[in-house]
């Protein structure tokens, strides 16, 4: 069986365990990202939306697995692969978006905020906890990456003929040449804004705005903390486990490695990646859902105000865009995490960088291809 494949399905069986976890992380009072009052937290409509999202769940990994392995045996094991985590994330936004219209249908139903004083609480004052941003540490492994892409890259120089191969195929031979020269500058580049960007992200994120539950802003503010802390550090891991496939291209490129050990050491780089990150994520996961049922428990359905209704600013369940929201971070209501407020304007050109980075670590080996 391709290597590719098996690990294509590793990654799709993770995305699909992670999406159960959601359950668990997510605050009481947001259930599959719709807000609800503390008093409705117990609601039968959200035990039976969480049962059937599982059950959900469980049917994709089963029917996606199989149809994934079938129709690899007649077609190649690369498309398939592909395919079937296409299929898988498509799938678990169609079953998260399924319970979030349920609840949303009977929370406007039943009028579950009906006569309830609604506001928005943030901690601005100095009692907030310090929140320390990430050691220069966690840096430390994507700078020394590049450094060594860099130098890979000068004391080979010498030794390279005019054009290097720079794209090779699923047999490992190359089937795409660059200019040595442009190649030299044009390898650590995605290095260099990946790390930028998620650096700057991780630097920035543990003080943005810190919107507080009423019904236990006390402890709101500290699930909030250890998230900001977590994801800071989860975001310095991904730099470096997507900078080590830059470095093992670039062993490739330069001719450190032969072109053949392509097709065995990609999926050994990508395998470890992959669990580097599912151990990341699943600790940050388990201090999450942890800390949600410390919370949960200390809810006081008896208070006097509730946090607003601010389901109209997120577009399908996942997207905020609120342009009057002066915040450019807001916690995810799918997952772990921040997302972009896409109203404020400096969340467009974040979102656009992405896409840029996205553009040139995929095209440029084809630009300057021959």
């Amino acid at each position: 069986m391709n290597a590719t494949y098996m690990l294509m399905s590793i990654i799709s069986l993770i995305l699909v365990v992670s999406a159960w976890s959601w359950t668990q992380i997510m605050p009481s009072t947001i259930p599959f990202g719709v807000r609800i009052p503390p008093d409705r937290v117990d609601a039968p409509i959200i035990a039976h939306v969480r049962r059937d999202y599982h059950t959900g769940l469980i049917v994709i990994a089963l029917l996606v697995g199989a149809a994934s392995w079938f129709f690899a045996q007649y077609n190649s094991w690369v498309y398939a692969s592909f395919a079937e985590i296409a299929v898988t994330t498509v799938l678990v936004y169609f079953y998260y978006y399924s319970a979030h219209k349920r609840i949303a249908h009977v929370k406007e139903r039943e009028g579950w905020y009906n006569g309830l004083r609604q506001v928005v609480m943030t901690e601005i004052g100095a009692s907030q906890p310090v929140v320390r941003r990430p050691s220069l540490l966690w840096l430390l492994p994507s700078l020394l990456i590049l450094i060594a892409i860099i130098s890979i890259g000068i004391l080979r120089y010498p030794a390279l003929p005019a054009m290097i191969p720079t794209h090779f195929g699923a047999d490992g031979q190359p089937n795409q040449w660059t200019d040595k020269a442009m190649a030299l500058w044009t390898l650590p580049l995605p290095v260099i804004l990946v790390t930028g960007l998620l650096y700057t992200l991780a630097y920035y994120l543990p003080h943005t705005r810190q919107q507080l539950d009423p019904a236990n802003p006390e402890a709101d503010l500290e699930r909030q903390r250890l998230l900001r802390q977590g994801t800071s550090k989860l975001l310095l891991v991904i730099a470096t486990t997507t900078n080590l496939i830059f470095l093992f291209t670039a062993l490739l490129v330069f001719g450190v490695l032969p072109s053949s050990s392509s097709v065995t050491i990609v999926p050994v780089v990508t395998a470890i990646m992959v669990l580097v990150l599912a151990g990341t994520i699943i600790y940050l996961t388990r201090l999450m859902a942890n800390q949600n049922q410390s919370q949960r428990t200390q809810l006081d359905p008896n208070k006097k105000f509730v946090a607003r209704d601010d389901d109209r600013y997120w577009i399908g369940g996942i997207l905020y865009y609120n342009p009057e929201d002066p915040a450019l971070w807001v916690e995810k209501r799918m997952g772990l995490g921040w997302t972009i407020n896409f109203g404020n304007p400096m969340g467009k050109i974040i979102a656009v960088a992405f896409v840029l980075i996205i553009i040139i670590s995929s095209l440029l080996p084809i630009i300057h291809g021959h």
